[in-house]
């Protein structure tokens, strides 16, 4: 998989991170300037255009390029990045099987279940929801499989279509992250989570370690959805490092999305535009520079039909402040687009090390398997576009 072992993969990684970490470790709305004293790198930044911008946000690569003078050491690490080949063979899928599911979610289990080849032990679907994977690993590969998801509604769900099509798939409503969870782990067993988050896959490796499955095969998600405020280190050479990681940390490996449409995407960034706009004029009545974050709220309120008087009204709410009984929307609007561009440029130079952060953690939950006696590879189970949580652990017992 990698011409260098784990350990020195991981290290190339973790030493990256430190040494940059004055460039990825902060939150770009709090900043008011650019924070660097980097003069090459502030002059490329001022130079883009608010197009060149966009069109960098897209292309990670060809940021990764754009901007590969001033880290060098990035690009490398970049390039020499190689996981294991998946599985080509493809398997049909009858279209009554996957009825109902969207296409994204459709092509995901469909490329795990063709990971699973040649499997003859039992499945254990850890975070279920209705079982769509472990319905399709069950049709594909003719083996039982236990579907484990804590919505009731979800396994009633699931357990009905899988009665329809007569196969062997039980739910059973439980909450992994209670202890009675471990008495649905074997030995001869082959584990699969697809997309359980954060601490939801982190308890399915912490019990393997205890009840050794035979295989483990999980692709994570949502790294920053922990139980603690700092993220807590599986392996021994991740629990040596200086790296200290909060949960704004770990949201920098997941922060970024290709696969939302257009209109998403407008909406998000008008709805950063209000947000900083907002806090411009919070920032002169309150006379305090920090950034107050406000809570999520829907998407409908950046539409065409909204105004930003009536986001300021909602938002002064939030902060318990007093609104200005006179606005001059335009005044704040503009100095709201000013910081909008700052913070782009900040994201964009932080998000170079998005699949840094991101291969650290998976490293790390690798050199852990490798410490329980699995052998271990990574492979890229579907396209980015599909999901950019496209990397597939598998662990198989040695």
């Amino acid at each position: 998989m990698f011409n260098q072992s784990l350990e020195a993969v991981f290290l190339q990684h973790d030493q990256l991170l430190k040494g940059y970490q004055q460039y990825w470790q902060f939150s770009p709305f709090q900043q008011h300037v650019l924070p660097w004293d980097n003069n090459p790198l502030l002059e490329n930044l001022q130079a883009l255009s608010l197009q060149e911008i966009e069109a960098l946000e897209q292309q990670p690569e060809q940021a990764a390029l754009h901007f590969s003078e001033h880290f060098p050491e990035l690009s490398t690490c970049l390039a020499e990045w190689q996981l294991a080949p998946k599985n080509a063979a493809k398997l049909a899928t009858p279209f009554w099987l996957t009825n109902g599911i969207k296409g994204r979610k459709a092509e995901q289990i469909q490329a795990f279940s063709e990971q699973l080849q040649g499997e003859n032990l039992a499945i254990l679907e850890w975070c279920a929801g209705k079982g769509h994977l472990g319905r399709l690993i069950s049709f594909h590969h003719h083996l039982p499989v236990t579907s484990l998801e804590w919505q009731a509604t979800l396994c009633e769900s699931g357990e009905q279509q899988a009665k329809q099509l007569k196969l062997p798939q039980q739910f059973h409503h439980c909450d992994v992250l209670e202890p009675q969870a471990q008495r649905y782990l074997q030995s001869q067993q082959h584990a699969v989570a697809l997309h359980a988050c954060g601490e939801l896959h982190l308890q399915l490796l912490r019990l393997a370690a205890q009840h050794k499955p035979q295989k483990l095969s999980i692709c994570p998600c949502c790294y920053h959805l922990i139980n603690g405020e700092h993220y807590a280190p599986l392996s021994d050479l991740a629990q040596q490092t200086k790296l200290r990681l909060s949960k704004t940390d770990l949201r920098l490996a997941v922060a970024q999305s290709v696969t939302s449409g257009q209109r998403v995407q407008t909406l998000r960034q008008r709805e950063l535009h209000w947000r900083l706009s907002y806090q411009c004029l919070r920032e002169e009545l309150t006379q305090q520079a920090h950034y107050q974050s406000l809570p999520s709220i829907a998407k409908q309120w950046f539409s065409k039909n909204a105004t930003f008087k009536d986001f300021v009204e909602w938002a002064c709410q939030q902060h318990q402040i007093s609104a200005p009984a006179e606005l001059d929307e335009q005044r704040y609007l503009e100095k709201g687009q000013q910081r909008h561009l700052l913070v782009r440029r900040l994201e964009l130079v932080q998000q170079l090390f998005r699949p840094i952060m991101e291969r650290w953690l998976l490293l790390d939950r690798c050199l852990f398997l490798q410490q329980q006696g699995y052998q271990v590879r990574l492979v890229e189970l579907f396209p980015f576009k599909t999901s950019p949580r496209n990397v597939l652990i598998q662990a198989q017992l040695g």
